[in-house]
């Protein structure tokens, strides 16, 4: 298995271990598939996440995105958090942060870094039915900073 795919494997892992216990969250437990642009990295993503009631309007969203690189593996393992703004639905409305790990393995000799990160992020969805479509601007500050903007959908 290739060390990036290994780290897809993990996180996927991880991710499945956030889910709560409690019968409590799980009509408001929501699980995601997003995609996307990184730009200084100038290439497409895809990504999994979780969408997890903490309080009213409060949610934790952990989730990961693998950028493909022409060479190597980028990946982002996240621990977001965001707050609800009250809108009139089906709209909502959101804003947050969390944190995060980048890790950029390129070809060739052992060259990987590992940095810890601070994301700020925004988003609108809609509600279609029983999903949630929608758009996300998010900030991954590190050094060499990176703008990411997805579009995604809950289930």
């Amino acid at each position: 298995m290739k060390r990036g795919r290994g780290w897809l494997l993990g996180a996927t892992l991880a991710l499945g271990s956030c889910v709560p216990a409690s019968p409590v969250f799980a009509d408001g437990l929501k699980f995601g598939v997003r995609g996307g642009y990184y730009s200084k990295v100038d290439a497409a993503f895809a990504g999994a996440e979780l969408l997890v009631p903490v309080a009213h309007r409060f949610y934790f969203n952990p989730n990961f995105e693998y950028v493909f690189v022409s060479n190597g593996s980028y990946v982002t393992y996240n621990a977001d958090f965001h707050y609800d703004i009250a809108v009139d639905r089906p709209m909502y409305v959101w804003l947050g942060g969390g944190l995060g790990i980048v890790v950029d393995n390129p070809e060739g000799p052992d060259n990987t870094t590992t940095q810890a990160a601070a994301n700020f992020l925004g988003g609108i969805g809609f509600r279609a039915g029983s999903v949630i479509p929608y758009f996300q601007a998010k900030v991954i500050a590190k050094e060499n900073s990176v703008f990411s903007f997805a579009f995604g959908i809950r289930f």
